[in-house]
């Protein structure tokens, strides 16, 4: 039976970045403008998949409603998968600090349908792998988890999107940008909040801010994001998700950042998840 991740885990990597929710076609007919929606994913797709894969050092702070700070750092590996077997990409997130967390190991097999990923928890201690239930599923009234201690759900930890449905429903500038705006209810899982509102870039075709709404269309959270450029590829460096009734924050940066290495597959498996000799 899967149990519930750990607190430092609970946002379960899927998206930290790296490109972890694919991006699907969209009906023709839906445009804003003269801008078609496939095209558009057509593009964001081609802008995502110039990361075949990526290590980082990550630090994620969680900022609770009363402004306690508490901060861990991670080290990550990613690799993309494109969709073959059904799987977007595998995520490797390893624990640094704080040293009661250290060598804690989480392995993610990202499905292109939320509720197919699979995802198993390292805890040193007790030298053993469990299967965990990826977080973010257990949705509650407006958004909120009620164990969650940060506030970032499995669909929040990447920038892509699920299972596009939606329409282009206007622009706007951010940040000096104009973007386009994309509505997606969402056919990824039953669990996760179905209506997100996408602000793409029409210069890059990067995603610089998400909103996560109930069916109501109730906002629940926003997540902000700021990419940087490496190599020839867009990759994102800092997020923060900031829920709709302002009870904290959290912020994730990452650094370090190295793309298109040689990844071994055999780094994504649940044997090496279970040696405890990770890199």
């Amino acid at each position: 039976m899967p149990i519930p991740a750990s607190r430092t885990l609970q946002w379960t990597l899927a998206g930290l970045s790296i490109a972890i929710i694919a991006i699907f076609g969209a009906p023709e007919s839906a445009r804003a403008g003269d801008v078609i929606v496939e095209d558009v994913v057509a593009r964001v797709r081609a802008q995502d998949d110039g990361v075949r894969n990526e290590t980082a050092r990550v630090e994620i702070r969680q900022i609770d409603a009363k402004g306690a700070d508490h901060v861990s750092t991670h080290r990550l590996y990613w690799k993309n998968l494109h969709g073959e077997k059904g799987l977007l990409g595998k995520t490797l997130l390893v624990s640094l600090s704080p040293l009661e967390k250290r060598g804690e190991g989480f392995l993610l097999w990202q499905a292109e349908r939320a509720n197919e990923s699979q995802a198993w928890l390292y805890l040193p201690e007790l030298r053993q792998v469990r299967r965990v239930a990826i977080a973010g599923h257990q949705e509650h009234a407006h958004g909120h988890e009620s164990t969650a201690d940060l506030n970032l759900g499995f669909e929040q930890l990447g920038t892509r999107l699920t299972g596009v449905t939606g329409a282009l429903i206007g622009k706007e500038v951010l940040d000096g940008v104009a973007h386009l705006i994309l509505e997606d209810r969402s056919t990824a899982s039953a669990d996760l909040l179905p209506l997100r509102r996408f602000w793409i870039s029409a210069t890059d075709w990067t995603i610089g801010k998400i909103e996560y709404r109930g069916a109501d269309g109730r906002l629940a959270r926003t997540q902000r994001i700021v990419w940087e450029r490496i190599g020839g590829a867009w990759v994102w460096k800092h997020t923060e998700i900031q829920p709709a009734d302002g009870s904290g924050k959290t912020i994730v940066d990452l650094r370090d950042i190295a793309l298109n290495t040689d990844l071994a597959d055999r780094l994504f498996t649940v044997e090496t998840l279970k040696s405890g000799r990770i890199p």
